[in-house]
Protein backbone atom coordinates (compact mmCIF):
# COMPACT_ATOMS: atom_id res chain seq x y z
CA UNK A 1 0.00 0.00 0.00
CA UNK A 2 1.66 3.12 -0.99
CA UNK A 3 0.95 6.13 0.87
CA UNK A 4 1.61 10.15 -0.13
CA UNK A 5 3.18 11.59 3.47
CA UNK A 6 3.47 14.82 1.70
CA UNK A 7 -0.72 14.82 1.66
CA UNK A 8 -1.16 13.80 5.55
CA UNK A 9 -2.41 16.84 7.26
CA UNK A 10 -4.06 17.54 10.67
CA UNK A 11 -6.06 13.93 10.63
CA UNK A 12 -3.87 10.85 10.69
CA UNK A 13 -3.99 8.54 7.74
CA UNK A 14 -4.92 5.34 9.17
CA UNK A 15 -5.80 1.67 7.67
CA UNK A 16 -6.81 -1.77 8.83
CA UNK A 17 -5.98 -4.81 6.37
CA UNK A 18 -6.56 -8.16 6.47
CA UNK A 19 -4.16 -10.18 4.23
CA UNK A 20 -3.46 -13.56 3.14
CA UNK A 21 0.47 -14.24 3.05
CA UNK A 22 1.87 -17.72 2.11
CA UNK A 23 4.67 -18.87 4.74
CA UNK A 24 6.72 -19.72 1.84
CA UNK A 25 6.57 -16.06 0.69
CA UNK A 26 8.49 -14.86 3.89
CA UNK A 27 11.10 -17.40 2.70
CA UNK A 28 12.07 -18.96 6.34
CA UNK A 29 12.73 -22.49 7.19
CA UNK A 30 10.45 -24.36 9.36
CA UNK A 31 7.52 -22.04 8.96
CA UNK A 32 4.95 -23.97 7.47
CA UNK A 33 1.69 -21.98 7.48
CA UNK A 34 0.61 -18.59 8.43
CA UNK A 35 -3.00 -17.58 9.36
CA UNK A 36 -4.76 -14.28 8.70
CA UNK A 37 -2.65 -11.48 9.06
CA UNK A 38 -4.20 -8.21 10.49
CA UNK A 39 -2.26 -5.07 9.20
CA UNK A 40 -3.47 -1.71 11.40
CA UNK A 41 -2.40 1.31 12.09
CA UNK A 42 -1.87 5.02 11.78
CA UNK A 43 1.02 7.29 10.92
CA UNK A 44 0.67 11.63 12.42
CA UNK A 45 2.57 14.17 10.61
CA UNK A 46 4.86 15.79 14.32
CA UNK A 47 6.31 19.08 12.78
CA UNK A 48 8.55 18.06 9.53
CA UNK A 49 8.63 14.34 10.94
CA UNK A 50 6.10 11.12 10.86
CA UNK A 51 5.00 9.36 13.75
CA UNK A 52 3.67 5.86 12.93
CA UNK A 53 1.95 3.68 15.19
CA UNK A 54 1.33 -0.12 13.61
CA UNK A 55 -0.21 -3.54 14.95
CA UNK A 56 0.78 -7.05 13.42
CA UNK A 57 -1.21 -9.88 14.59
CA UNK A 58 -1.58 -13.87 13.15
CA UNK A 59 -1.50 -17.30 14.12
CA UNK A 60 2.14 -19.08 12.43
CA UNK A 61 2.52 -22.58 12.67
CA UNK A 62 5.86 -24.40 12.23
CA UNK A 63 8.02 -26.91 12.73
CA UNK A 64 8.86 -28.10 16.33
CA UNK A 65 12.70 -28.24 16.12
CA UNK A 66 12.49 -31.30 18.98
CA UNK A 67 9.79 -33.59 18.04
CA UNK A 68 9.27 -32.12 14.26
CA UNK A 69 5.62 -31.86 14.64
CA UNK A 70 3.26 -28.20 14.62
CA UNK A 71 4.07 -25.87 16.65
CA UNK A 72 1.59 -23.01 16.51
CA UNK A 73 2.22 -19.40 18.17
CA UNK A 74 -0.04 -16.25 17.96
CA UNK A 75 1.86 -13.08 17.20
CA UNK A 76 1.08 -9.81 18.23
CA UNK A 77 3.55 -7.14 17.63
CA UNK A 78 3.36 -3.43 17.79
CA UNK A 79 5.95 -1.26 15.92
CA UNK A 80 6.52 2.51 16.85
CA UNK A 81 8.81 4.55 14.26
CA UNK A 82 9.93 7.95 13.18
CA UNK A 83 9.78 8.93 9.84
CA UNK A 84 11.58 11.44 8.12
CA UNK A 85 11.75 12.97 4.49
CA UNK A 86 15.45 13.28 3.84
CA UNK A 87 16.61 16.63 2.45
CA UNK A 88 18.96 16.48 -0.74
CA UNK A 89 21.60 18.13 1.03
CA UNK A 90 21.82 15.90 3.70
CA UNK A 91 21.68 12.73 1.28
CA UNK A 92 24.78 14.44 -0.63
CA UNK A 93 26.77 14.96 2.70
CA UNK A 94 25.45 11.13 3.66
CA UNK A 95 26.86 9.72 0.21
CA UNK A 96 30.20 11.81 1.02
CA UNK A 97 31.16 9.81 4.36
CA UNK A 98 30.36 7.57 6.43
CA UNK A 99 27.35 7.00 8.39
CA UNK A 100 27.54 5.28 12.26
CA UNK A 101 24.45 4.58 13.33
CA UNK A 102 23.23 4.86 17.20
CA UNK A 103 21.08 3.50 19.38
CA UNK A 104 18.51 6.67 18.86
CA UNK A 105 18.66 5.88 14.73
CA UNK A 106 16.92 2.77 15.43
CA UNK A 107 13.42 3.71 15.27
CA UNK A 108 13.70 6.14 12.58
CA UNK A 109 12.92 5.88 8.99
CA UNK A 110 14.65 8.15 6.66
CA UNK A 111 12.67 8.38 3.21
CA UNK A 112 14.02 10.11 -0.14
CA UNK A 113 10.86 11.16 -0.74
CA UNK A 114 7.24 11.38 0.67
CA UNK A 115 6.44 8.21 -1.27
CA UNK A 116 6.23 4.89 1.56
CA UNK A 117 5.22 1.38 0.91
CA UNK A 118 3.82 0.15 4.03
CA UNK A 119 4.13 -3.39 2.70
CA UNK A 120 7.53 -4.18 3.00
CA UNK A 121 7.65 -3.01 6.64
CA UNK A 122 4.85 -5.61 7.05
CA UNK A 123 6.55 -8.56 5.94
CA UNK A 124 9.98 -7.49 7.49
CA UNK A 125 8.46 -7.43 11.03
CA UNK A 126 6.74 -10.99 10.17
CA UNK A 127 10.23 -11.76 8.96
CA UNK A 128 11.46 -10.15 12.36
CA UNK A 129 8.68 -12.07 14.74
CA UNK A 130 9.53 -16.09 13.16
CA UNK A 131 11.11 -17.84 15.90
CA UNK A 132 14.68 -19.31 15.32
CA UNK A 133 13.43 -22.41 17.27
CA UNK A 134 9.70 -23.04 17.76
CA UNK A 135 8.66 -25.57 20.53
CA UNK A 136 4.69 -27.56 20.17
CA UNK A 137 4.87 -27.12 23.87
CA UNK A 138 7.60 -26.66 26.64
CA UNK A 139 7.70 -30.10 27.76
CA UNK A 140 8.46 -31.43 24.71
CA UNK A 141 10.04 -34.61 24.94
CA UNK A 142 11.59 -35.05 20.85
CA UNK A 143 12.41 -37.72 18.92
CA UNK A 144 14.29 -40.52 20.54
CA UNK A 145 17.74 -40.51 18.51
CA UNK A 146 18.18 -44.05 18.09
CA UNK A 147 14.71 -45.34 16.97
CA UNK A 148 13.20 -42.07 16.00
CA UNK A 149 10.10 -42.40 17.73
CA UNK A 150 8.14 -39.40 19.42
CA UNK A 151 8.81 -39.64 22.99
CA UNK A 152 5.27 -37.61 23.39
CA UNK A 153 3.70 -40.33 21.98
CA UNK A 154 5.14 -43.45 23.15
CA UNK A 155 7.94 -44.60 25.10
CA UNK A 156 10.72 -46.65 23.35
CA UNK A 157 12.59 -49.32 23.98
CA UNK A 158 16.17 -48.76 23.41
CA UNK A 159 19.32 -48.52 25.40
CA UNK A 160 19.17 -45.09 26.99
CA UNK A 161 22.82 -46.50 28.81
CA UNK A 162 25.56 -44.52 27.01
CA UNK A 163 28.61 -46.58 26.34
CA UNK A 164 31.90 -45.11 26.05
CA UNK A 165 33.06 -46.34 22.87
CA UNK A 166 36.35 -47.27 23.84
CA UNK A 167 34.49 -49.96 25.84
CA UNK A 168 31.86 -50.60 22.95
CA UNK A 169 33.77 -53.78 22.11
CA UNK A 170 33.93 -55.32 25.49
CA UNK A 171 30.46 -54.56 26.14
CA UNK A 172 29.68 -56.97 22.55
CA UNK A 173 31.93 -59.50 23.89
CA UNK A 174 30.21 -59.65 27.21
CA UNK A 175 26.60 -60.17 25.55
CA UNK A 176 28.14 -63.17 23.68
CA UNK A 177 29.90 -64.15 26.52
CA UNK A 178 26.42 -64.13 28.19
CA UNK A 179 24.65 -65.71 25.47
CA UNK A 180 27.05 -68.34 25.04
CA UNK A 181 26.27 -69.68 28.75
CA UNK A 182 23.05 -69.29 28.40
CA UNK A 183 23.26 -72.05 24.80
CA UNK A 184 25.22 -74.40 27.46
Amino acid sequence: MQIRLDQIGDQPYTWNQTRSILAHELERGGLTDLGPVIWRGEIRRVATDFLLYAQLSYEQTSTCSRCLGPAIGRVDETLELLIQIEEEAAKEEEEESEIELTEDDMGVLTLAGPQFDLEPLMREQMQLSVAMRSLCRAECRGLCPQCGVDLNLAACACNREKIDPRWAGLAVLKDRMVDGEADS
